[in-house]
């Protein structure tokens, strides 16, 4: 749990007695006047006032009281590399929550590492990897193990010098992966016998497993740290021709899954050709997974105290449900931001359990915030 804050730290949140959503964005991001606006935002683990957004073409932004006010926090090394893109994944590490790690989408490519706070930053990937990605190291997303702070798996954003051995088709590209064990110290190349497709992303649930979901790839898993790879079925799902297992688009920014206390995960997913929803796991078994039928099409989910929210970036509606039932769901009215240029809403979320507010990044309709026990 985190700890415990001065009750006057954040004097502007929204009320379980209002209901309503609060527009946080902060002032100087230009989020309206950009094509990507708000991007990652992030909630410091050992003080939930202290919120981080990135935003598209202009920073880090660091809020103390939970939002009402904010200042650009990359003011030291490396500030302008800081803000030279669109910060698609920001992870903060739980252990140490002084060091941050965050990507600059079609700006400075690498992984870019801070160890004080946000201030100062080092692009912590080697040349040996990043002549392996896309563009000399264009990174779609970062997943860190949940078991162990050191333990981080970047994705490349679209396909390079990752290849596999196809079979009569000769040579594809495939997707790639980098994983260090040391903070970005060193690294490993590793690769998905898949090519790469938008909205792809992979999830690190335990050292040894890992999933990907990609656009038509379906869900795959890994068992031995990336070795090797089983695509895995997902019942009652349905099927397209030429696409079998395409009901599992996930989230390509930043995967969020959630686990109950009978060891199932649970993650959304969104399909432009099957039903999509909400797919889970057998209990502490991700080789797999079935559907909840009725339950909403969106990319992402995200657990708050005792509920599960549900949103997307191709839909304004937002989802909840209780996490004691997650197989009923309930619209959950969103910001009344209307549609961005972007077409859709809830593009990141991150939660405050000490104040029990939900934050949900909209792209150019900004950043906002919501009571939700």
């Amino acid at each position: 749990m985190p700890a415990p804050v001065d009750a006057g730290a954040c004097p502007n949140l929204p009320s379980l007695v209002d209901g309503g959503w609060l527009n946080v964005s902060p002032p100087g991001s230009s989020y309206a006047d950009t094509y990507s606006g708000m991007n990652a935002v992030a909630v410091r683990p050992d003080d939930p006032a202290i919120v981080y957004a990135g935003a598209d073409s202009n920073g880090m932004f660091r809020s103390t009281d939970c939002g009402a006010t904010w200042a650009r926090v990359n003011t030291g090394q490396n500030a302008t590399a800081l803000s030279s893109g669109r910060p698609w994944s920001l992870v903060i590490d739980p252990i140490t929550p002084d060091v941050m790690y965050t990507v600059q989408g079609y700006g400075a490519s690498g992984l870019w590492r801070s160890a004080n706070a946000g201030a100062d930053w080092t692009n912590v990937l080697p040349p040996t990897i990043s002549s392996a990605f896309y563009a000399g190291g264009q990174i779609t997303g970062i997943s860190m193990d949940p078991t162990d702070h050191t333990h981080l798996v970047i994705e490349s954003h679209q396909g390079s010098g990752c290849t596999y051995d196809a079979g009569a088709d000769g040579g594809a590209i495939g997707t790639c992966l980098a994983e260090t064990l040391d903070s970005g110290a060193t690294w490993k190349l590793l690769e998905i016998p898949q090519p790469w497709q938008e909205n792809s992303s992979v999830l690190i649930l335990s050292r040894m497993t890992w999933l990907w979901g990609g656009f038509f790839g379906g869900l795959w898993v890994t068992t031995d740290e990336g070795v090797t790879w089983a695509e895995v079925p997902v019942n009652d799902a349905g099927s397209s021709p030429g696409l079998p297992n395409a009901y599992a688009e996930t989230n390509y920014y930043e995967p969020y899954s959630w686990k109950d206390s009978s060891g199932r995960y649970y993650l959304p997913t969104k399909s432009w050709f099957l039903p999509g929803g909400v797919i889970r796991s057998e209990p502490d078994d991700t080789a797999h997974w079935s559907a909840i039928q009725g339950s909403p099409q969106a990319q992402f989910l995200y657990p708050t105290t005792t509920q599960l929210v549900m949103s997307s970036e191709s839909d304004p509606h937002y989802y909840i449900a209780s996490q004691n039932d997650p197989t009923v769901w309930a619209e959950l009215p969103g910001p009344e931001a209307g549609l961005n240029s972007q077409g859709g809403l809830g593009v990141y979320e991150a939660y405050d359990s000490a104040h029990h507010i939900l934050y949900s990044s909209c792209f150019n309709s900004g950043l906002w915030q919501k009571y939700v026990p």
